[in-house]
């Protein structure tokens, strides 16, 4: 409601105004008078109106000196001031210093009303855009983590000019020097003795991000955590800066390092690797990175749990190899041809069919030392890149020459075990290959139709938000659509479509009932980008509407 107060010397004005005027037909609350500016301005501590009504000329302090008080004061206070006609000069030039309007004596309330409302219009009107730019702000607030997170991303993948960094991590709060920048990249090789999934982890990198970010802001140096989801070499990159100059940024950065390989292991239960780049600037940011990412990877051929800094320097564990450059994060290094030979991947194939792990163990052994031979020519990236690319190729053919012929009964690579592959030293990459495909003793017990649901559902708990389908769950436990369609039904007595309804339908009431989430937003979190689809879905499982079901829960 409005609330609206009078100022004038004469009482029989006050009163009035007071009496005469129905003001709660209005929507105005009328919550006092005042005989003049001094006495109005004690009111005003007390109970601040919306509107005054005042006439100009009073004793003690008159209309004039109450505006300007009100305006030094800093109040949106909307004054509409009532003058006699010889005044009248007098309030125009008030209106020309802020006062909303003025009316002549007599005072007519027909006419009083009319700039009451044009009043109470201008109030709501600005009411409004308030809340629309608070609402706005706390929608900025609720994004900028995910802006921050974007642009971070663009800044150690495509350069950027100085007015774009500078202006842009102005506006999203990021506190680094862009004069004085170095990259780190996290790559996490031993994920810890749980089973993990691809939410795990995630939630595991956004921890690892924010103890850096800890312990550097800690150490004085301003950071920035960027997480690497979709990156295959690494979790975790961070940019640091400093204002001032320092001895030895490299040797700081090293020490905060340690500390974050130590911290991961007792907190998170992780083991990690650590590149460091040189010293530069933003414009260098994608450099830098390319160069952190190169020195991580040397955990490849010198061991886990080390920080590894830029190539001649004498920064912790360093090695003395050259930095490769490449596009998104993918070397540009010559295959050898003897790696992905069609012919040698048969008979490594073979050999896991009849899980003759002596012959297999041989093969690999040969294929160790063609890896070795390229050690000495390139970077470790690169032979990280080679091995990743070989693991890649043997799990596609995996799946093409077995379970695409329905042999139930074969191995599943899970999750955890296809993390070791691609994070493997090279002295453990024989063994990790072994125990992938030809030891079980981490997969579920069971049958092996049992053992290929229990791993496809534990899969469809964890991303049934993300919109997945059978064909993507398929490929997530390397078994063929069609085939996999068919155990799926067999097994869970319904269709992988109608499991998935109604896994999503169930979350969807229980988000419905327990939050406040618009109904929108509901259908984005359990995997509907279609808001028209997901209702009409609810309905048909429901019979009702997910709105008809809020209400009636409510």
């Amino acid at each position: 409601m409005i609330k609206l107060m009078v100022v004038d010397d004469e009482r029989w004005i006050r009163e009035g105004l007071k009496q005469t005027i129905d003001w709660g037909s209005h929507g105005i609350r009328f919550i006092g008078d005042a005989e003049d500016g001094c006495e109005a301005l004690k009111l005003i501590d007390s109970n601040v109106p919306d509107i005054i009504i005042s006439d100009i000329r009073m004793p003690t302090m008159d209309g004039m000196e109450l505006i300007e008080e009100i305006e030094r004061r800093g109040l949106d206070i909307k004054v509409i001031f009532i003058s006699g006609f010889s005044d009248f000069v007098y309030a125009q030039k008030a209106v020309k210093l802020g006062a909303f309007d003025y009316i002549l004596k007599p005072i007519e309330e027909k006419v009083l009303m009319e700039i009451i409302e044009r009043c109470i219009y201008e109030i709501l009107k600005q009411r409004e855009l308030v809340f629309r730019l608070e609402e706005l702000s706390g929608r900025v607030r609720e994004s900028l983590p995910l802006a921050r997170q974007k642009h971070l991303e663009m800044c150690l993948t495509q350069p950027m000019t100085d007015q774009d960094v500078m202006s842009t991590w102005k506006a999203l709060r990021i506190d680094l020097n862009p004069n004085r920048l170095l990259v780190l990249s996290a790559v996490v090789h031993d994920w810890g003795e749980r089973d993990m999934c691809e939410r795990d982890c995630s939630l595991l990198r956004y921890a690892l991000g924010k103890l850096m970010e800890e312990v550097f802001h800690e150490a004085g140096l301003s950071c920035a955590a960027c997480l690497l989801q979709e990156n295959e070499y690494a979790d975790v990159a961070l940019m640091i800066s400093w204002e001032k100059e320092t001895a030895n940024p490299d040797r700081e950065a090293y020490r905060c390092a340690e500390l974050v390989i130590e911290g991961a292991l007792e907190v998170l239960g992780i083991q990690i690797s650590i590149g460091i780049s040189s010293t530069g600037e933003s414009k260098q940011l994608v450099f830098a990175f390319r160069e952190a990412l190169t020195n991580s990877a040397k955990y490849v051929i010198n061991g886990p749990g080390l920080v590894y800094g830029p190539a001649g320097s004498d920064v912790g564990a360093a090695i003395g190899k050259q930095t490769v450059l490449f596009t998104a994060g993918v070397p540009s290094i010559a295959m050898k041809a003897e790696a992905l030979d069609a012919a040698w991947m048969n008979r490594i194939l073979h050999t896991i069919k009849l899980k003759d792990e002596g012959k297999l163990t041989d093969l690999l052994d040969q294929q160790t030392a063609l890896i070795q031979e390229l050690v000495k020519q390139t970077s470790a990236l690169a032979v990280r890149c080679e091995m990743n690319m070989y693991i890649g190729a043997l799990l596609s053919k995996w799946q093409e020459l077995f379970l695409a012929r329905e042999h139930a009964e074969a191995s599943i690579v899970t999750h955890q075990q296809k993390l070791e592959l691609y994070r493997c030293t090279l002295a453990n990459w024989k063994n990790a290959i072994i125990s992938a495909f030809l030891k079980r003793d981490r997969a579920p017990s069971g049958s092996g139709q049992r053992n290929t649901i229990e791993i496809a559902l534990r899969y469809i708990h964890d991303n049934y938000h993300h919109g997945i389908s059978l064909n993507k769950v398929a490929e997530t436990i390397y078994m063929n659509p069609s085939y996999f369609s068919r155990v799926f039904h067999a097994e869970v007595g319904e269709t992988l479509s109608r499991y998935l309804i109604r896994i999503r339908v169930a979350k969807a009431k229980e988000l419905l009932e327990q939050t406040p989430l618009k109904i929108y937003e509901i259908a984005e979190s359990v995997g509907y980008k279609d808001f028209r689809h997901f209702v009409k879905t609810f309905k048909e499982s429901e019979g009702i509407t997910p709105a008809q079901f809020r209400n009636y829960g409510a």
